[in-house]
């Protein structure tokens, strides 16, 4: 089973994935780094911290070669009215 590193960047950093994941396939990693993605926020909402920065999960390969990267925040989806809504969740970008 192939083994992906999910790296996590910020504006200011760049956190390295040292031991990855064994997952079945590309489909699979970008499931599990969407997870991550939701997770990110979720612990920045629940701790005051600011979810509309942009920030990133940067899927590679045993060899370092990047095969997917993730673009993710939180922001308010707004309806006809201009009402807040619940925020909408990450989605992926190839």
């Amino acid at each position: 089973m192939p083994r992906f590193f999910f790296h996590y960047r910020t504006d200011d950093e760049l956190i390295r994935d040292a031991d990855g994941s064994e997952l079945p396939d590309i489909e699979a990693a970008e499931h599990n780094a969407a997870a991550l993605a939701k997770a990110i926020v979720e612990q920045a909402a629940s701790t005051g911290g600011d979810t509309r920065i942009p920030r990133s999960i940067e899927i590679t390969d045993a060899s370092g070669e990047e095969l997917l990267y993730l673009v993710f925040w939180a922001g308010p989806k707004v309806t006809a009215g201009g009402e807040e809504q619940e925020p909408i969740e990450p989605t992926t970008v190839h």
